[in-house]
């Protein structure tokens, strides 16, 4: 079962390069890609010097990041972002996103062939590792394969793509082309007079015209140009409606993708369309890529060279055709911030080639939009972009829309929808790394996460929560093996106008000894999500050779940090648990420390540690060994503690972490006032909470609507209702530890900390494995100038659970002082 720590510290982090918004804004966020003269990225743009225009108005900029694309190959980067010893999603490894859309409707059969094999080898030649290929064949049938890495799939799929389109069609008084028909509706007199002179031509007289008249429309006889106007409309409106089904299936691939971070490089192969009556669906689908961050690029597949087997149209009437069906494919691909492409098959490996070159180099720049007609939130509004810096070139979109933005999403379908991105999503920065401790049960080691994350300052009596998620799969087979959801508390504000914070989290899991895939995914209240992946290594540590746990090394009381800080004028403490099958094992084990500089093989301090009393549960048995090193005369910088465990002469076990060294002291501990606040929410809504809740309705207890109230009634801060319910609940069961705990804490919320130590101890007897019972007992203790009483609570926990690193770095820091 994963347990969380009952506290989730927060503290201010400074703004340099962090994001800066409110939690709860909606905001607008654009994709911008800005260059020199030259056409290079510029990539040291700052905040104040980008303007949003909306309706004329300058909007304040409140969301500002650079995407830089990493200089390391993407198997390095990979290395450093998922398989270090921190995870993050800044800089992460990530690739293009391209979706190759054909038109098929709007392709002659057979002209889809060369942009196909164009395709085909871009797939298998200029795809890079990191990348990922959407395929869809509009409005089908045909492949339509979301994101994949499958280059090879994709490119055997794109032999189902099919032009479907035709030129000419044959009606009541004769043969007549789509290009025809547009042309007669915009009133052009000398295509109306030619079509109608060639189908007269065609019967011979003028008898087919009369004879059609008056079976469809009754019977006096119109004229012959009058019928031809009538099929061209017919003919127009059948049209639209094919181009109207490509173009809504066309918005609804692209808001599929809406929630994936990153640009997307729309190739949409077609030889166009006739857009003179579909304003609005052009415009829909504009929107669905601004959505998105969708940049269209509209490949031309016409065929530009006379075609002699055609009838109609030639010559002049050919290329005029040609660009007014290209036109509104211009028209989106400015609108999108991409380009249109002419002409493509004489050179359509180039031009697929050319889009693999550019830049995945951005900014991600998001503002509040105006207030002004919010009921309709469909409609797409007008946006411009300003940088002002001499000779910049500025590509983004042309407008957003507020219907269906990411943040309104609920926040399970965000989540979920986070978890299948083909990347990391970067909006929210965030890190996070692993520790791994034996298990309780045979064949299983236990692995603990620890994750921080920049969110929003909590506004004034703001009671939102981040919600965090994470979920762990086998690499070899990806069957999932651990996963949890929680809330992390907004870091409050500390005065120094930082709209910034840290959060942290810390869950426990258990799984069998292997190679594993993480991903984790934080979103604030106002929709922002971050999510980033981690690969690690499970060690089998129940078996019969000495072994130990990783090395936990703690800046702060009860802390696991995810890169730990230490201070020249501090030392560097932490501690290793070595595990074997006997306490003979353990009597003449040895644990010495090297602290090296990061990148080199000499260490510059060292020292053994302090070994601990053997402890055994009967099947196996344990020893902690406690670490402590002088930093006086260590520069500030990174290092490498590198800790080996010794059986005589051989080495039984090494392992190592990262520190960074800094100068000084630790800073002060927060102030009384803010250590001693207390958000009840933090509670109700951690997964403890709900573990207590579920175990009461899966047994059908009576008391499950008792302990509900307990639990709404605590987060109203009604303390005197939530004391009572929970009261109820363990006068039926005496018991219930979770009770207990959640007891503790009302009474807390009330001022009463001597019964709140009594809840907290009733829960820590009647269920010693409750980490945050314990912890809890402790801090409290040490908030009432109790160290003495700390220290007995915490070897209290640690008699059920000798492997806690929560509890044992808390003990080391009280044993210190």
């Amino acid at each position: 079962m994963s347990l969380v720590s009952c506290v989730l510290s927060v503290t201010a982090l400074a703004q340099d390069q962090t994001p800066v918004f409110k939690a709860g804004v909606e905001l607008v966020r654009l994709d911008v890609r800005v260059t020199d003269a030259q056409g290079q990225p510029i990539r040291d743009l700052k905040q104040d010097e980008v303007e949003v225009v909306e309706n004329g108005d300058a909007r304040p900029v409140v969301f500002f990041q650079h995407v830089q694309e990493p200089t390391e190959s993407y198997a390095d980067v990979a290395n450093r972002t998922v398989a270090g010893e921190v995870s993050t999603n800044q800089g992460a490894a990530r690739g293009h996103l391209y979706v190759l859309v054909f038109d098929q409707v709007h392709i002659t059969p057979g002209g889809e062939q060369r942009a196909r094999l164009a395709a085909q080898q871009f797939l298998r030649t200029r795809m890079r590792p990191g990348d990922r290929v959407a395929l869809y064949a509009l409005p089908g049938p045909g492949p339509q394969i979301s994101f994949t890495a499958d280059a090879r799939h994709v490119a055997d799929e794109l032999l189902k793509v099919r032009g479907m389109g035709e030129t000419q069609t044959v009606t009541a008084t004769g043969s007549l082309s789509t290009y025809e028909a547009f042309q007669i509706l915009r009133h052009n007199e000398d295509i109306l007079r030619r079509v109608t002179t060639r189908n007269s031509d065609i019967t011979g007289n003028s008898d087919t015209f009369r004879r059609a008249d008056v079976s469809a429309f009754g019977t006096t006889p119109a004229s012959p140009s009058n019928l031809v106007t009538e099929d061209a409309n017919r003919l127009a409106n059948v049209a639209d409606g094919e181009t109207r089904r490509v173009l809504a299936a066309l918005s609804d691939v692209l808001r599929q993708m809406r929630t994936i971070e990153g640009r997307k490089s729309v190739l949409l192969i077609s030889e166009g369309f006739f857009g003179d009556r579909l304003s609005r669906e052009i415009e829909n689908v504009a929107a669905a890529a601004a959505e998105s961050y969708s940049v269209v690029y509209a490949i031309d597949v016409n065929r530009h060279d006379l075609d002699m087997t055609a009838d109609e149209p030639v010559g002049g009437d050919q290329a005029t055709a040609i660009h007014d069906k290209l036109e509104p494919l211009g028209s989106l691909a400015v609108e999108t911030g991409g380009t249109l492409i002419v002409d493509a098959n004489r050179h359509a490996d180039e031009a697929f080639g050319s889009l693999a070159a550019q830049s995945q180099d951005y900014y991600l720049v998001g503002f509040a939009p105006g207030t002004s007609d919010t009921k309709n939130r469909d409609a797409y509004r007008r946006v411009s972009i300003r940088v002002k810096r001499r000779d910049a070139q500025v590509s983004t979109r042309t407008g957003f829309t507020l219907a269906d933005s990411p943040a309104r999403f609920d926040r399970h379908t965000a989540i979920e929808r986070a978890m299948a991105a083909p990347f990391a999503q970067q909006a929210l920065p965030i890190r996070y790394t692993t520790y791994v401790m034996r298990g309780g049960a045979a064949g299983m080691q236990r692995v603990i996460l620890s994750l921080a994350a920049d969110l929003p300052i909590a506004g004034p009596n703001q009671t939102s929560r981040a919600d965090v998620a994470f979920v762990v799969r086998s690499a070899v087979d990806g069957r999932l093996a651990a996963s949890g959801h929680d809330a992390i508390a907004l870091p409050a504000s500390r005065g120094d106008h930082a709209t910034t914070g840290t959060g942290t989290y810390r869950v426990q899991f258990e799984v069998p000894s292997g190679e594993y895939v993480m991903r984790a995914v934080v979103r604030e209240p106002g929709g922002l999500v971050g999510s980033a992946d981690r690969r690690f290594t499970v060690r089998a540590l129940d078996g019969p050779a000495l072994t130990s746990g990783d090395l936990v090394l703690s800046a702060a009381p009860g802390e696991l940090p995810v890169r730990p800080i230490a201070y020249t004028a501090d030392g560097v403490s932490g501690v290793l648990e070595l595990y074997g099958r006997t306490v003979e094992q353990l009597r003449d084990a040895r644990v010495t420390v090297d602290l090296v500089p990061l990148g080199e093989s000499h260490g510059v301090v060292s020292g053994s540690c302090d070994l601990q009393d053997a402890r055994t549960d009967g099947s196996h048995a344990s020893r902690e060994a406690r670490l402590e090193l002088p930093l006086q005369g260590v520069a500030p910088g990174a290092y490498l503690a590198r800790a080996r465990v010794m059986s005589g002469s051989d080495t039984a076990s090494e392992v190592v972490r990262e520190v960074e060294i800094r100068a000084g002291t630790h800073p002060a501990a927060v102030d009384e006032a803010d250590a001693a606040a207390f958000d009840p929410k933090a509670i109700v809504d951690g997964m403890l909470a709900r573990q207590f809740i579920t175990k009461l309705t899966n047994a059908s207890s009576p008391v499950t609507n008792t302990a509900s109230l307990g639990l709404e009634r605590l987060g109203a801060r009604d303390y005197p209702a939530a004391v009572s319910a929970f009261q109820s609940v363990l006068a039926a069961d005496a018991t219930d530890g979770e009770a207990a705990f959640l007891l503790g804490w009302a009474y807390h919320g009330a001022g009463d900390d001597r019964q709140a130590i009594s809840a907290w101890r009733r829960a820590a007897f009647v269920t010693p494995t409750l980490i945050p019972a314990h912890l809890a007992l402790a801090e409290t203790y040490v908030r009432l100038s109790q160290p003495a009483l700390a220290i007995q609570a915490l070897h209290a926990g640690l008699a059920a659970l000798p492997q806690s690193p929560e509890l044992l770095s808390l003990l080391q820091r009280l044993e210190r002082k």
